[in-house]
């Protein structure tokens, strides 16, 4: 009986495009000595057995495998093997080839492309999720680097998170636009996947080895997501039962794990095949049949222009998958920026310009303790940030920095513009967990603190234990004009300005004419303002007010104003560098960006603000109008009672989830305390809000009758 595509339609699934393949069953590992022995031949070759074992074991058609990797002729000839040019020399593949899903492919977890986004050793809030650090294997015994990844993880529970957060994370990506699902559910895949070998090492020194998606990450995780159903969770669970196992196993793995791993593919393959013997396919068919194989080339040799290994296959591999995607990670900016950041800190370390113990810190390794054990900073995270800075803007290093930068980024020039654009997301790791992390990256990128004095000048991170008689220390240094010490005030006073909120990126929306959190009389970018501060006596102490309150995080201790100017105020003459006072006599705080802007330059904001209220009262005389007090409030009452919904409606499902349970919302007094406050905004709303002067006429509503 003839069938056509319209057999197999089914309402509850995207239309069929194509049939799964008849897949067979996977042949036992001892006939797949074969192809394991040439690709171990093959002169471009740069795996070991274990690699090589992992390679063939995962292979659809062993025979074919073993044309595609057997050399031809003399040695110098690597057959069918396909070659990738990369900085440095050459990748070579395996040629497009079907392999089996579930046998030992992970998803890429060492590449992750939300790296920018996870806890640093530095951070005050534990990370959620570890970042996997990866380098190229180097064999112990001939001390030849191998085209493998090694990683070091704790146990198998590790690596099952490590997996299980690289699928979610894929998945969220910029808001689902990377998932494939409905695709792979009507025709499967059609372009091959790049894979890479990686050898996972345990803590008790237990080895695996696997492979792991270089290109084609999405497609792979939409795979899994394809045959659990759509849902994240039961997909990563699947990957990490069917391709690592049991988590809490101990010891290497077994000739009984192998066998039993392919004994679920044969059985699956059995039941794909009698699924498309049936006129309809049947979900289980569908889901199964497009996700049983894949089509994939295998990264297994690595070599330089001379011929020998290539010393720095993740150099290699980011420059292969660069090649095929425009951008390494073509998600975010955040993503590329942090990932070739740390690319350039791997090349400084290698070339000297940065230490082993100041490497550590530029990852984020290491905590506040061991970078003060180390490097001899104060053991604060703002000093964390202040090394970044120090290992990319100062002295004769810069100028190698600067070009080390240009080359990972393909920039012709590194002005100081994009150059704190892509050192922003590295130089602030250590304050990921803040809730204003995103204003400032966005702030350090417009500019940051790349000021005159900071930038290629020669100038140090004073050492000490306490942080804050450093700080003192650094002021007095400055005072003095010594122009490094003003260099790290600048370096620390600015980042902990922008950390803050006290400095954000410039934008001509902010110009206005009363001081509030959301104006400013003048334009500065962040650099330019910190130029201007730290030329007066009262600007670096606002900074080092601001470094201070930062650091002492005390709620008594706040950041305060000082005058920048000489000059006669309601008939007092007061000097640079005095404290600003109120009527009361006491010491006015730094409380908006207004503050710093204003005192940058305060006969020219002065008259910016007469300039800007002149402007308002004009447009307001031409027709346009102002913003009624009355509906400005309105507006604030609405969104705040909506971002209040919005907050409890998450924490709300998050005690569904989280371990803490009911505990998200904080502890019960807290709780009582809101709740007195929306009570109170209720009583408000009741007693002044308007009365209602028509009754609804209930008849009237709905669908008039009795449901």
């Amino acid at each position: 009986m003839s069938m056509n595509i319209d057999d197999f339609e089914n309402d509850n699934l995207p239309p069929l495009l194509r049939r799964p393949n008849p897949v067979p069953d996977p042949v036992p590992v001892a006939q797949l000595r074969g192809a394991r022995k040439v690709l171990l031949d093959n002169p471009a070759n740069s795996l070991d057995e274990d690699a090589s074992s992992v390679v063939s074991a995962g292979a659809v058609d062993p025979v074919r495998l073993r044309r595609l990797v057997e050399a031809q002729g003399d040695m110098s000839d690597c057959g069918l093997l396909m070659d990738k040019p990369v900085v440095g020399g050459t990748l070579y593949t395996i040629p497009p080839h079907q392999r089996y899903l579930d046998l030992d492919v992970l998803p890429d977890f060492v590449n992750q492309r939300w790296a920018h986004k996870v806890h640093t050793a530095m951070d005050v809030e534990p990370a959620t999720a570890v970042p996997v650090t990866y380098e190229t294997l180097v064999d112990e015994e001939t001390g030849e680097p191998r085209a493998l990844f090694v990683v070091h993880l704790a146990d198998r529970k590790a690596l099952a998170a490590a997996v299980t957060e690289s699928m979610r994370m894929t998945f969220e990506a910029e808001g689902g636009k990377n998932v494939y699902t409905e695709s792979v559910l009507q025709q499967g895949i059609k372009e091959p996947l790049t894979l890479f070998m990686v050898r996972v090492v345990y803590g008790d020194g237990t080895e695996e080895t696997y492979t792991v998606a270089g290109d084609g990450n999405s497609r792979l995780v939409s795979m899994w997501l394809a045959r659990t159903g759509g849902d994240i969770d039961a997909a990563a669970a699947a990957c990490v039962s069917a391709v690592i196992g049991p988590v809490d196993r101990q010891g290497p793995r077994r000739a009984a794990d192998q066998r039993a791993s392919r004994a679920k593919v044969t059985e699956m393959a059995a039941r794909v095949r009698r699924g498309l013997a049936e006129r309809t396919l049947t979900e289980a068919t569908r889901r199964e049949g497009h996700t049983l194989t894949f089509p994939a080339m295998v990264v297994v040799g690595a070599r330089t222009e001379d011929g020998s290994r290539l010393p720095d296959l993740v150099a290699a591999r980011d420059d292969l998958v660069a090649n095929l995607h425009v951008h390494v990670t073509p998600w975010t900016g955040g993503a590329q920026n942090t990932q070739g950041m740390q690319r350039v800190y791997r090349h400084a370390l290698r070339n000297g310009l940065v230490s082993d113990g100041c490497y550590q810190v530029l990852l984020g390794k290491v905590g506040p303790g061991a970078m003060h054990e180390s490097l001899g900073v104060p053991p604060h995270r703002l000093w964390a940030t202040a090394v970044h800075q120090h290992a990319v803007l100062a002295g004769r290093r810069a100028d190698q920095m600067n070009l080390l930068i240009k080359q990972e980024f393909g920039m012709g020039k590194a002005d100081r513009q994009r150059v704190s654009e892509h050192l922003a997301p590295m130089a602030l790791s250590s304050y990921r967990s803040s809730e204003r992390i995103d204003a400032a990256a966005r702030a350090f990128g417009n500019g940051g603190t790349i000021t005159d004095t900071v930038w290629k000048q020669p100038w140090e991170l004073t050492t000490g234990s306490d942080a804050l008689k450093v700080l003192d220390e650094i002021l007095e240094r400055a005072e003095k004009g010594e122009a490094a010490a003003r260099a790290e005030l600048i370096v620390l006073g600015g980042t902990a300005a922008i950390l803050d909120g006290y400095i954000t990126r410039d934008r001509g929306s902010k110009l206005g004419i009363t001081r509030d959190g959301a104006t400013a009389p003048l334009r500065f970018t962040p650099n330019n303002l910190l130029t201007l501060l730290a030329s007066t006596g009262g600007g670096r102490r606002m900074l080092h007010s601001i470094a201070y309150a930062h650091v002492a995080a005390d709620p008594g201790i706040l950041p305060k104003q000082y005058h920048t100017v000489d000059r006669e105020i309601d008939g007092v003459i007061v000097r640079d560098g005095e404290a600003i006072h109120d009527k009361a006599g006491a010491m006015v705080t730094i409380d908006y960006e207004w503050d710093l802007v204003h005192a940058a330059n305060p006969v020219e904001a002065e008259a910016a603000i007469i300039e800007n209220r002149k402007k308002l009262r004009n447009n307001s005389g031409k027709g346009g109008t102002t913003t009624p007090e009355d509906v400005r409030q309105r507006r604030i009452l609405e969104e705040t009672i909506n971002n209040a919904r919005k907050a409890a409606t998450t924490l709300a499902k998050m005690t569904q989830t989280h371990a803490r349970g009911r505990e998200v919302f904080g502890s019960p007094d807290g709780v009582d305390v809101l709740r007195q406050q929306l009570k109170n905004v209720d009583d408000i709303l009741s007693h002044y809000g308007p009365a209602r002067t028509t009754l609804l006429d209930l008849d009237d509503e709905g669908d008039g009758g009795d449901a």
